[in-house]
């Protein structure tokens, strides 16, 4: 049976992590294995999870992967809307641009992989930028703040510069995270704001009242 790595976004408390349906706590990935912006790719079938953070730019942009070897597209995460509301701020949120900000994809042991952002402008003109710079006629319009080493523990942040919108230094257009988790000892990932308490067992002071 082949074996499967899953690194999860951490949105609970670690003990409801060990015990979830989900899986076991994930160990971090091996040096060899990539996830930067010469390849992704791993040495055995890894299930990523993503999460939408923030866009901000004045296009419509869809996240997802591109198989190198086989040129098959797998969209992930889209924007509704280009941002929250129409004007010239141009930010845009989960749960108001992005209507779903979680997605997951499984990556084949040993094939080849690159992210994507695909980009209109008000419905008109498709511009699609990878984080392989070899793919962009050799520009850099992705930036990981770490590599696949990370996924399991803290996670991968992925920064995009849409081709379209601002500089060319900027890498704040579209925003998600890879992977975050747990280590051990338990750490939280940056995404943890307030652990979840684990259900207390009803007993004579607790329990619901009724009849009975």
């Amino acid at each position: 049976m082949t074996q499967i790595s899953k690194f999860r976004s951490l949105l609970i408390s670690c003990g409801a992590i060990a015990t979830a349906a989900l899986g076991t706590l994930v160990q971090s990935a091996s040096a060899a294995e990539q996830f930067n912006d010469k390849t992704v790719q791993f040495d055995r079938d890894t299930i990523v999870e993503f999460q939408f953070l923030s866009s901000n730019n004045s296009a419509q942009s869809t996240f997802g992967v591109l198989n190198l070897a086989t040129n098959e597209k797998t969209p992930l995460i889209s924007e509704a809307r280009a941002q929250d509301k129409p004007g010239k701020i141009y930010t845009g949120t989960a749960g108001k641009s992005v209507r779903k900000p979680f997605a997951e994809f499984t990556f084949k042991s040993g094939t080849p992989y690159t992210l994507y952002l695909e980009s209109t402008v008000k419905g008109k003109g498709t511009t699609t930028v990878y984080s392989v710079p070899d793919k962009n006629g050799g520009s850099q319009l992705a930036k990981f703040n770490n590599d696949a080493t990370a996924l399991g523990t803290q996670g991968v942040k992925i920064g995009w510069n849409d081709g379209i919108s601002g500089k060319g230094s900027d890498f704040n257009q579209f925003m998600v995270i890879a992977g975050g988790g747990v280590g051990c000892p338990c750490k939280a990932s940056p995404m943890l704001t307030t652990p979840i308490a684990p259900e207390v067992p009803p007993t004579k002071n607790n329990a619901p009242s009724g009849r009975g």
